[in-house]
């Protein structure tokens, strides 16, 4: 973590690593209270104060890059959303790459772009100026993220992960043998490196299909014979300790991947269907450092206001939305922003997907009696500041719930419904009174997840306000605008594997519960009326924010009409 910052004096690594600690403060991604907690775990850890701060979940490695590329007045870039060719890679060697943690990105206004977060390793930053004949600009990117892409994009050289999966599956349609144990591992690690979320292995009648969940669509990738389905099930099945003689129940298990240094958790459920068994695996990354509000699509305003309400000394509140749609990344997110070293937080989850330091985290476990209206009540008894409770599905939970919140305690949870404002019927749908729900929930946050236009592919077009308003738009949410209006559609190439998308981002409504919409409920006012008040008091309902994602060229209409309208 070498920069300008520290002068270029002889201190040492651990004395860098304190002034990182001191920036991060400055910066306002960190408090001296965290500074003091961590270098009391670092006599015990015996240490960098940088790692420390990291393990404890304080600061991210994205903000911990951040810092220095702001004090060093240098851009800071996300890697992860940048392509990288195969001539460029081929101007610094692997090793060279590897060893001093430098990765060309691209050659741009005749300089070598390179991300490190070693500005000040000026022997290394000379060799690569002779040996690529380019004057180097360097850029500030985040380590753990820097050698990952070493790694992945420098192997990738040497035989892609894809090709050699078509070997393996090839060989195995002619000989009907398998190396299941590589395949196995092949096939994870092109999942984690496509940035999947889920493999789902389907059998069919005389073949089976591996698929991957990408941006939140399920993606067709390789077909197998029949025959060979029983070695990939059982290998899975061995992995996730699973029983393997049982084919005719639904089972469950988990099993961890290393790839490229970084270990992902994996849930496995399998079931029998007419053509042998499903099984489906979730990806799930140990890195937390990935629960970064600021990087999910929210604006500065929504941030704040949730921020706000994420430190409020009690009351509910809600986040809802369908399975995917991101609630979980959501609630974490805003949860690094809360005082967990002042406030005691307690959650009940379904399953525990993330861990984090200070955060008392506990699973349901049905088998044993322990449920979520069990927990909360149990969590009474445990001095708690703040309660997450993964979900409200049933009436005992929801008036627990409503009575831990009305008794001095912040609760965060989800519910299913449609919008946010849907909440409050169906909050009295589980029991709980008008005069009750209005003097506890605080606010409901409604959100979905829209893909990204891929931004080496998009294609500018014109649209009139007429398109927009029989696309599904309400016309008050198009006054403003001229009467064509330019916006871009997805076009696919290589960066993108062709679906024209990369990436997601949340898109969101957040209906805050005023005085006049307490009274309201009290009165039992409609939805729509609630909703119409809402509007008035400048909630920007979800349909709106992303036409303003569609104007702003960050996606499609096409996919607002798919995941909303």
């Amino acid at each position: 973590m070498e920069n300008e910052i520290l002068k270029k004096t002889d201190k040492t690594y651990e004395e860098k690593h304190f002034l990182i600690g001191e920036l991060l403060k400055e910066y306002g991604y960190i408090t001296q209270e965290q500074i003091d907690i961590a270098l009391k775990v670092q006599k015990i850890n015996n240490t960098y104060l940088g790692e420390v701060l990291l393990s404890l979940n304080f600061t991210t490695t994205q903000e911990i890059a951040m810092t220095i590329a702001k004090q060093s007045n240098i851009e800071y870039i996300d890697i992860d959303k940048k392509i990288i060719t195969e001539d460029v890679l081929k101007i610094i060697p692997h090793k060279t790459a590897k060893e001093k943690v430098f990765l060309p990105i691209e050659i741009k206004d005749d300089h070598l772009i390179v991300a490190t977060e070693n500005l000040n390793d000026i022997v290394t930053i000379d060799y690569l100026n002779k040996i690529s004949k380019y004057p180097i600009k360097l850029v500030v990117g985040e380590k753990s993220k820097i050698k990952r892409r070493i790694d992945l994009e420098y192997s990738q050289l040497q035989g892609t992960i894809e090709s050699q999966i078509e070997h393996i599956i090839s060989d195995a349609a002619n000989s009907e043998s398998l190396d299941t144990i590589k395949l196995i591992d092949l096939v994870i690690d092109n999942a984690i490196k496509d940035n999947a979320t889920d493999i789902h292995i389907t059998p069919d009648i005389d073949i089976f299909y591996i698929s991957f969940r990408i941006d939140g669509v399920l993606s067709f990738y390789y077909v197998l014979p029949k025959t060979l389905m029983y070695h990939i099930i059982s290998r899975i099945k061995i992995l996730s300790s699973m029983d393997i003689s049982e084919q005719r129940l639904p089972q469950d298990g988990s099993f961890s991947h290393i790839f490229n240094d970084e270990k992902y958790d994996f849930r496995v459920s399998s079931i029998p269907t007419d053509n042998g068994e499903n099984i489906v695996m979730r990806i799930l990354s140990s890195n937390t450092s990935a629960f970064n509000i600021e990087n999910l699509g929210f604006n500065d305003s929504d941030i704040d206001k949730l921020k706000k309400l994420f430190n409020k000394p009690y009351g509910i509140v809600l986040i809802t939305g369908p399975t995917g749609s991101g609630k979980t990344t959501t609630l974490y997110s805003l949860l690094r922003h809360v005082n967990f070293i002042q406030k005691n937080i307690l959650t009940i989850e379904d399953p525990i997907e993330y861990r984090f330091p200070f955060i008392k985290q506990t699973q349901i476990n049905v088998k044993s009696g322990y449920t979520f209206d069990k927990a909360i009540r149990h969590f009474m008894r445990q001095d708690p500041d703040v309660m997450l409770v993964g979900e409200i599905r049933d009436k005992e939970t929801a008036q627990l719930a409503v009575r831990a919140s009305i008794t001095g305690h912040l609760v965060l949870s989800t519910l299913h419904t449609n919008d946010a404002v849907g909440s409050i019927p169906r909050l009295i749908d589980l029991g709980i009174k008008e005069q009750i729900l209005s003097s506890s929930v605080l606010a409901v946050l409604s959100q979905r997840l829209l893909r990204k236009l891929c931004t080496s592919c998009k294609k500018e077009y014109k649209i009139t306000k007429k398109q927009l308003l029989e696309f599904g738009f309400d016309d008050d949410y198009l006054k403003e605008l001229s009467d064509e209006i330019s916006i871009f559609k997805k076009v696919g190439c290589d960066t993108c594997k062709n679906t024209g998308y990369r990436g997601r981002e949340a898109v969101i409504e957040i209906f805050t519960i005023s005085d006049k919409i307490k009274d309201m409920i009290n009165k039992k006012k409609s939805h729509f009326e609630i909703l119409k008040q809402a509007k008035l008091e400048d909630m920007v309902t979800m349909d709106y924010n992303a036409l303003l994602k569609v104007l702003e060229g960050k996606t499609s209409l096409e996919e607002v009409k798919r995941v909303i309208l």
